[in-house]
């Protein structure tokens, strides 16, 4: 089984990437030690890998299950190094999800190997794979899943690099709120409906006129989305007539499940887990289904029905549940 660690960074709530990431103690003598032991696992000064904006990870086979480890973390922002220590337990993955709450590939793999203990499957793992990754093939090609992300706005002409999991953008809001005259300027409240004097007067119109200019602007603001031909990059946004002051977007879209992703949602595991395992009894079941002598069913042949059964009720659950937005074809 293997191990993956984890560590987001997030400047002012927004994924941004630091210089460095490295498994590293303060004494320079290890990156990860099992507990039980104090053997080192990983040694020290191992970079962990930039997946993806403000997230970086670090994968390694465990000598042994169940097992508690200490790991820390070093990296370096703004010039300056930071170490935090942690601690990871790891355990027999009996059901969907891992001990992490989060299931990678390999994860993934392992636990469909494991639905018919104390059988051992018949397929190799380099079939079992495959079946993993066209099960999340045809997750991201059927499902309409929502996610919504912060993003920096453009500047002027420029576009924002959305990530990977974003298969397409549905609608994006601006990251501000509406001035009022009153809130921005009480001075002028306290002269109440009588107006000191008539340049006072025109100030107060031309702010709120000023205003309301930006918020027609901003009424109108359009973007475009080009999704990338590489699915393990993101596509681009291209926004107009973001209302000035919008530091951030908020992107509203489909999601992908990626390549090195580890599925957290409850949703998504489910029906993957579900899924792969019905392809793979249908794989199964033909390994087994030698021969059919005088129409006596062999266990093969019902392994078979039983995963192309499974295999159609989760592509119709899929279609009703996983859906929030509705595919549309010009005809």
């Amino acid at each position: 089984m293997t191990i993956t660690l984890e560590e987001q960074f997030d400047v002012a709530g927004v994924p941004a990437d630091v210089t460095s990431v490295k498994l590293s103690n303060a004494a320079g003598t290890a990156g990860v030690i099992r507990n039980d032991t104090s053997a080192v696992v990983v040694e020290d000064g191992v970079d962990m890998e930039n997946v993806q904006t403000g997230l970086y990870r670090y994968t390694f086979t465990e000598p042994a299950v169940g097992l508690t480890y200490t790991y820390w973390v070093e990296w370096v922002y703004a010039g300056e190094t930071y170490r935090d220590e942690k601690t990871y337990t790891s355990a027999v993955r009996s059901n969907f999800h891992s001990s992490r709450g989060a299931m990678g590939k390999d994860e993934i793999v392992a636990w469909v190997k494991t639905q018919i203990a104390p059988l051992t499957v018949a397929t190799p793992d380099e079939t079992i794979e495959q079946v993993v990754d066209n099960a999340v093939c045809y997750w991201n090609t059927h499902s309409g899943f929502e996610l919504i992300t912060m993003f920096a706005t453009p500047a002027s002409g420029q576009y924002v690099q959305l990530n990977a999991q974003f298969k397409d953008v549905v609608e994006i809001w601006p990251a501000n709120t509406t001035g009022w005259v009153f809130n921005n300027h009480p001075l002028w409240t306290l002269t109440g409906i009588q107006l000191l004097d008539n340049i006072t007067g025109d100030m107060i119109m031309l702010s709120e006129a000023f205003r309301n200019y930006q918020v027609y602007i901003g009424s109108d603001m359009r973007f475009t989305f080009i999704p990338s031909t590489d699915p393990a990059v993101g596509g681009k946004l291209f926004a107009i007539n973001v209302p000035l002051g919008s530091e951030q977007i908020a992107v509203r879209g489909t999601k992908r499940i990626t390549a090195t992703e580890l599925i957290t949602s409850e949703h998504i595991l489910d029906w993957v887990l579900n899924y792969a395992w019905a392809l793979l009894k249908i794989i199964e079941g033909h390994t087994m289904r030698i021969a059919m002598i005088a129409d006596i069913k062999t266990p093969g042949h019902d392994y078979v029905n039983e995963g192309y059964k499974e295999k159609e009720a989760l592509e119709e659950k899929l279609a009703y549940e996983g859906r929030w937005v509705t595919f549309a074809q010009r005809g």
